[in-house]
């Protein structure tokens, strides 16, 4: 296999492998919320409260393989679409240390102090809040900001 081509399967691979850890356990907490029972949520929370670091170093090592199979493509750097990707990938990296970051350990924090029953108003609200669901919202909008960046390639 070709240096370019095993550096771009390394970059999609890290990539959805960390939007699966990114997603996947949001999906399921989103769904045991709708069942309102604290013990549905409380393993999955605690699972995700955990997943920070790995998530991270998977995103990180696959924006090093995009830049890796840019340089290896002989793409130029600063071509706009590049330049869309480098903006897109800090802020959503900036979004991923902070908001998404501290909204699993504040969940887990609530669902390790109460006990098995129907869902408090405190771990309702962390579902629910306007921010949490704004947070949640442009991150999928931003994942396909970057997917269309990364597959239409615009101003090139």
């Amino acid at each position: 296999m070709p240096l370019p081509h095993l550096l771009l399967f390394l970059h999609i691979s890290f990539f959805i492998i960390a939007i699966t850890i990114s997603y996947g356990p949001l999906l399921l907490l989103r769904l045991a919320y709708q069942t309102d029972e604290v013990g549905n949520i409380r393993g999955l929370a605690l699972v995700h409260s955990r997943l920070g670091p790995v998530t991270f170093l998977m995103y990180l090592f696959g924006g090093i393989f995009g830049g890796l199979t840019a340089i290896s493509f002989g793409f130029d750097l600063l071509a706009p679409w590049l330049v869309i990707a480098y903006i897109a990938f800090a802020i959503a990296v900036i979004l991923g240390v902070t908001e998404n970051r501290t909204w699993p350990l504040r969940l887990a924090e609530a669902v390790r102090r109460t006990p098995d029953g129907p869902l408090t108003p405190e771990i309702q609200e962390l579902f629910m809040n306007r921010r949490t669901v704004a947070v949640l919202a442009i991150d999928i909008a931003w994942f396909f900001l970057i997917i269309f960046d990364m597959v239409i390639k615009p101003f090139s």
